[in-house]
């Protein structure tokens, strides 16, 4: 077992606040500006969704060991790279640099782990940017297919989304929610349609059958059908965190109402009501192949105007996986394993 080192990463002032925005939900928990390295032998790994986790037996710099831990994506895109239960092995010698974590000295989250097979990946440059891909192909202009995020929308929000002025109702629901503990995504809810559309790292199908169109996303294994039968929601639907979806197509253009939502979060650091409505407008774009998500969310109660953004995706080949999302084990590192 080698020596624990810590080091700070200078000269990225400048980045960090051009890229801050996008990374809301993943530096509430690492601190970017904190860069360290951990080695050792591995102890355990929890490969599981929607985050892994390596716990590895080093020595601190007093001479003490210690077990520290370094999350990992999730299952589904770690194997999609490669890494798999037996890229590691107990006992075996393993490097991680990563950031630290802001609220427990023994944990980080992964940026390059190097593995006894001579396996290097990196999950993250060093400015926080995800590294991720999936291999393109060239489709028609439908929008029937496989779909995969062209860029890292940490917690599904971005800088290009609008922001909105909250009502004087909106701005005391936001104070007195945790985003730490309370956010949807700890219990393997979706939190949203929208939220659903930008998961890190993950495919979405959209597919017709008959008078529906289905929309399968990878991140918790959400499914939404979309009735082209009628134009009115139904009154019997029940409430939920994806709403009821009517839709209809304008040309190519495949547009999407929903209503019905309960109370929830859009995503990080935006909150919801019953009176939540959403309006989704998909094209294939004529230049580029890629399909383009605009998006407008209304909520009167807790927003002065309508919000608004959008996503974009490229068609790709890859196979839908399960998520199969545990919430127990797949948001934090194993009780015995964490300082605090």
């Amino acid at each position: 077992m080698r020596r624990l080192t810590l080091y700070a990463i200078c000269g990225l002032a400048g980045l960090i606040a051009q890229v801050a925005a996008a990374h809301h939900g993943w530096v509430a928990y690492y601190d970017r500006d904190q860069r360290v390295t951990v080695q050792g032998v591995v102890r355990e790994v929890q490969l599981v969704n929607p985050h892994s986790f390596v716990y590895i037996d080093t020595v601190n710099e007093d001479g003490e060991a210690e077990v520290r831990w370094c999350e990992l994506q999730a299952r589904t895109q770690l194997e999609r790279r490669g890494v798999t239960q037996a890229s590691f092995e107990v006992g075996a010698p393993v490097t991680v640099e990563g950031f630290a974590s802001r609220r427990d000295p023994l944990g980080c989250e992964t940026g390059t782990i190097y593995l006894v097979d001579g396996q290097v990946v990196t999950f993250r440059h060093p400015n926080g940017q995800s590294v991720y891909g999936a291999p393109q192909v060239v489709g028609d202009l439908s929008i029937l297919g496989t779909w995969y995020p062209k860029e890292f929308l940490a917690e599904a929000g971005s800088t290009t989304d609008s922001k909105s002025a909250l009502t004087p109702e909106g701005e005391a629901a936001h104070e007195d929610f945790d985003w730490i503990t309370q956010n949807p995504t700890l219990d393997c809810s979706p939190a949203s349609n929208i939220r659903a559309w930008a998961a890190p790292g993950l495919p979405s199908e959209i597919r017709r059958e008959g008078d529906t169109i289905v929309l399968h996303h990878e991140f918790m294994d959400v499914l939404r059908v979309i009735d082209l039968a009628n134009t009115k929601h139904s009154a019997d639907a029940p409430r939920t965190d994806l709403g009821h979806s009517i839709g209809r197509f304008e040309g190519r253009d495949l547009v999407i109402e929903t209503a019905r939502f309960r109370a929830g979060a859009l995503w990080a650091g935006r909150l919801n009501t019953e009176e939540l409505q959403t309006t989704e407008r998909l094209t294939v774009e004529l230049e580029t192949g890629d399909l383009r998500l605009d998006w407008t969310a209304t909520d009167r109660a807790y927003y002065s105007e309508p919000l608004h953004g959008a996503r974009f995706m490229t068609r790709t080949d890859i196979p839908m996986g399960s998520f199969d999302c545990v919430p127990e084990a797949g948001h934090q590192p194993r009780p015995q394993y964490r300082a605090n």
